[in-house]
């Protein structure tokens, strides 16, 4: 035998069993999985996720007044964060996820106030061209709102006690704004009719022809009797079920409550309401009665005025003076008046009303 030959041919057996070993390693190396890299979505903390159309998909976090948000399709940079106020202890516990605008996006809603007869929501509607929600604040004045994606309307119906149903529609709008497109009072004719019953009697009672303004607000009219000065009486409403009675007709609308039996007349409104305050400040203490008997239209100190005839639990108290001077002004007597500042009686002036 050729000692070189077999000399090769031992190298070649021994070295085997090595190539086999250095070939199972590179091939073990090859097939290993890759390390990956860390996902920033187990960086975070956040409740859970959903989806705002097919193609988007956010993560949030709820927290007392405030929402997260996170693009899942992002690097993990937040969204935004939506902020928002409740009255509401468990508002953060139920985030509302559903189209309400009927655009396609989903949009969100928190409580912010909820009683046994109503509730409102805060509301953010989803902004396609900027790709974030943007607040809708006139929602959360919106009673028991009814979203209809399908018309992009928002219809609310608010049961009161004494003042009727109030049945509401909202439009929403091109720039994701609501506005109110219409509002009845059901059952007004029946209210007018017992509060003209409370305070002027069996007074027939009829639908006025036009409107008054309260507050710097139309309201629908009823009269009650002749509606001549000095009988009858005016009732008003606005189309939210804000009522307002004006006894004798004498110009002098006041606020008609319910406390739960019955109708009251409560607070004044417009100028006859701060005559009203400043006669308690001045000139009374404690929870006491006071009523306007008389409005006039005049003249003080050459310019235009009214004056009020006040009483206190059924007493002469004073008149009330508000000219075009500025100011307000008060007479025990009808003769001499003081200038009234800060709620308190000044000194005397050289006019009277006339």
């Amino acid at each position: 035998m050729n000692m070189k030959k077999f000399a090769l041919g031992l190298c070649i057996f021994l070295l085997l069993p090595f190539v086999a070993a250095c070939s199972k390693k590179t091939e073990a190396e090859d097939t290993a999985p890759v390390k990956q890299a860390t996902d920033w979505r187990n960086q975070i903390e956040y409740d859970g996720s959903f989806y705002v159309s097919r193609e988007i998909k956010l993560l949030y976090s709820l927290d007392r007044g405030k929402i997260t948000l996170w693009d899942d399709g992002g690097t993990g940079e937040k969204l935004q964060t939506l902020t928002y106020d409740t009255a509401v202890a468990n508002a953060m516990e139920n985030l509302i996820r559903e189209d309400v605008n009927g655009d396609g996006f989903a949009d969100l809603q928190t409580v912010y106030s909820e009683t046994q007869e109503e509730a409102c929501y805060n509301l953010w509607l989803w902004d396609a061209e900027s790709g974030k929600y943007v607040p809708c604040a006139a929602y959360r004045l919106v009673k028991n709102p009814k979203p209809d994606p399908d018309s992009g309307t928002i219809s609310s119906v608010l049961e009161t006690e004494g003042f009727g149903t109030v049945r509401s529609t909202y439009q929403f709008t091109d720039t994701l704004a609501l506005e109110l497109a219409s509002q009845t009072v059901e059952g007004a004719d029946d209210i007018a009719a017992k509060i003209v019953r409370t305070f002027a009697g069996d007074a027939a009672v009829s639908p006025s022809d036009g409107e008054t303004e309260i507050n710097g607000e139309a309201c629908t009219v009823y009269i009650a009797g002749s509606g001549a000065y000095g009988s009858g009486a005016y009732i008003a409403y606005t189309p939210d079920a804000l009522w307002y009675a004006d006894i004798n007709c004498l110009g002098l609308y006041r606020a008609v409550e319910w406390d739960g039996s019955a109708y009251t007349l409560g607070h004044y409104m417009e100028d006859a309401g701060e005559a009203q305050d400043l006669a308690r400040a001045a000139y009374t203490a404690g929870d006491v009665t006071i009523d306007i008997t008389a409005k006039e239209e005049g003249f003080f100190g050459g310019r235009s005025a009214v004056q009020y005839t006040v009483e206190a639990e059924g007493i002469f108290l004073c008149k009330l003076c508000k000219s075009d001077l500025g100011g307000w002004y008060v007479s025990a007597d009808g003769t001499t008046y003081y200038a009234i500042s800060n709620g308190e009686i000044g000194e005397s002036s050289e006019y009277v009303f006339s």
